[in-house]
């Protein structure tokens, strides 16, 4: 780990947990206040954790943004949680087009995205914080508080991050954006990436709904939410799969301390909701490192929000296992039937992206920063190929066309003057593409990568 992603890391993890305690500290003072209990503070802290973790710098229009549209999609949500306890299929459906629709959003650029965000994160945090219908004054009572949830949400984790970015705690994350890609002529009947991937996650949610929903009547959510991760960015078929397996490992470490946690003979008040936010923090730090930790830190804080189960402790486990693994066999299956894409092709125009940028912009260093974290997203499913199953022929598994890459981009940024040697590299990197190329195209291939 390098000191300035450990630095970054912890920053990011206090400002978020700082947030979402200033939140969850406002709505429940409002709850006690008409007798609301708990459950809408939860939904806050909740909402206040996943604006907090996208690491967003502050920014006026964006607060101005979501303090418009947080609450009203928070009272969607709950208008939406309302229809799962009436009816369940339509809830799904609801649910299951609110989720497609933010990631269609992005088709729109960054505005698109960040309203993605808005839409997707109440719905998310729903299935975390089940809507409470037995609040003092009934229904309008639990779209005040939906309400307010939102904007409490909204406004502590923008003046949170504003206030310890001016002390110097956290820095904003600067990331170089890559020059805008060259015209090419759209093939027949292609979707748009975004596209695809809101109709792939339409299908695993579905897929998710309809199976939990048959295999695991009382805890269906635990499949849906699973699916929604797994899916959620998914760049390719190959990237699910990883991100199952560091899911489902993630959770059963998880879901063993559960097991642990339920039989403590007293449980509850502050020092429950002390280990919680200590998980919240430990798990957006760690996430930064490995996504199993975040995915077993989140498990467990899952199971201590739902307090006591009509379940034994060993069967609890189990149940959760087989939702989790539902939910990302619904995620996979989606990624890899519906609008495949192979981890090989997204390598390959990765590797030939930072190829073009060491050719044209060999002394920007920042553009080359871009290019290796855009080759760090997608070299772990990769790497993990090539551990698993070998490799034949080394030089053309795309592990190594990712290796070659950052052997390249760090020559460039480390002596960019050196043309020689960069010109060695660039013609060695590129002959084993087109080399890699041709053979794909004589015996094309299907499988992980």
């Amino acid at each position: 780990m390098r000191d300035s992603n450990v630095g970054r890391a912890f920053g990011l993890a206090v400002v978020t947990i700082a947030g979402a305690l200033a939140s969850f500290g406002i709505v429940y003072a409002l709850g006690l206040r008409f007798g609301a209990g708990a459950a809408p503070a939860i939904l806050a802290a909740a909402l206040a954790v996943g604006l907090g973790r996208q690491g967003e710098a502050p920014d006026l229009r964006r607060l101005l943004f979501k303090l418009a549209t947080l609450p009203l999609v928070a009272l969607a949500a709950g208008a939406v949680g309302v229809t799962f306890l009436r009816s369940p299929l339509l809830g799904a459906a609801l649910f299951t087009a609110a989720i497609a629709l933010s990631i269609w959003l992005r088709n729109y650029g960054r505005r698109g995205a960040i309203a993605g965000r808005v839409v997707a994160l109440p719905f998310v945090s729903m299935l975390i914080v089940p809507v409470a219908l037995d609040l003092p004054g009934g229904a309008p009572a639990a779209a005040a508080f939906a309400v307010a949830a939102g904007a409490s949400a909204s406004i502590c984790t923008t003046l949170v991050s504003l206030l310890a970015r001016r002390l110097g705690w956290l820095e904003a994350e600067q990331t170089p954006r890559a020059p805008a890609p060259p015209k090419r002529e759209p093939r027949a009947n292609a979707l748009p990436v975004q596209t695809r991937m809101a109709v792939q996650m339409l299908v695993a949610l579905a897929l998710a709904f309809a199976a939990g929903m048959l295999a695991l009547p009382a805890h269906w959510s635990w499949a849906v939410l699973c699916a929604f991760i797994v899916c959620s960015g998914a760049l390719g078929r190959g990237d699910a799969i990883y991100k199952g397996i560091l899911r489902f490992a993630g959770a059963a470490g998880g879901t063993l301390a559960a097991a642990f946690v339920q039989l403590l003979p007293a449980r509850g008040g502050v020092a429950e909701a002390a280990l919680i936010f200590g998980l919240l923090f430990a798990g957006i730090f760690l996430r930064e490192f490995n996504y199993a930790y975040w995915a077993g830190c989140m498990t467990l804080v899952f199971a201590l929000l739902q307090g006591a189960q009509n379940a034994g402790a060993f069967e609890l486990f189990a149940l959760r296992l087989g939702g989790i693994a539902i939910g990302a066999l619904c995620a996979i299956a989606a990624t890899w039937f519906v609008f495949p894409i192979r981890t090989e092709q997204i390598v390959r125009r990765r590797v030939a992206d930072a190829l073009a940028a060491v050719r044209t912009h060999a002394h920007d260093a920042a553009l080359l920063d871009y290019h290796a974290q855009a080759l760090d997203r997608v070299a772990p499913p990769a790497r993990l190929h090539r551990r698993v199953f070998g490799a034949p022929q080394p030089q053309n598994h795309p592990a190594a066309w990712i290796d070659l890459a950052h052997e390249l981009l760090a020559l460039a940024r480390s002596n960019p003057a050196d043309r020689a040697r960069l010109g060695e590299k660039i013609r060695e990197l590129g002959a084993l593409l087109k080399r890699s190329g041709a053979a794909a195209a004589k015996e094309p291939r299907d499988g992980f990568t």
